[in-house]
């Protein structure tokens, strides 16, 4: 019987929810006050100056009962904390994706869609002279002032 509560109060006391830790976290924190804080990581990952304390945590008393977390990260660049949270919440632990142009590239992008509408428009034009709606002489001012807009 003794033993029934020792395991009852042994599961109750591992029930407890562990996500919370991380609010303790600060950035500008080192390694070590993390360490203190949310105990040893589950795993560490460094690269470049990067390191990644990687830790698995329950959200819930209920998940933790049953074993249930999710993977939570704190991230330090030399030493100190620059980020932390979740795994995801806001993609912390990827390096940033920067789409770099050349302006020759920027060019030819933001030229496409006009010549695209400027065959549209001559095409439009070319039309309404064939059905007599415009004569050829206004046809070819039409045209014109198209072909210095583009």
């Amino acid at each position: 019987m003794k033993s029934s509560y020792l395991l009852i109060l042994a599961l109750v006391l591992m029930g407890c929810a562990t996500a919370g830790k991380i609010s303790s976290v600060q950035i500008g924190m080192t390694k070590g006050e993390v360490i203190s804080v949310m105990g040893r990581p589950a795993s560490i990952s460094a690269k470049d100056g990067t390191e990644y304390l990687n830790y698995s945590l329950s959200e819930t008393s209920d998940q933790a009962f049953y074993g249930i977390t999710r993977a939570y990260f704190v991230r330090l660049i030399n030493g100190i904390v620059d980020s932390y949270g979740r795994l995801g919440d806001f993609d912390s632990t990827q390096k940033p994706t920067v789409k770099i142009e050349t302006d020759e590239n920027i060019k030819s992008t933001s030229e496409t869609p006009k010549k695209i509408d400027l065959y549209t428009e001559l095409q439009k034009l070319k039309q309404l002279k064939e059905e007599g709606l415009i004569t050829p002489q206004e046809y070819e001012r039409e045209k014109k002032e198209l072909l210095e807009k583009h």
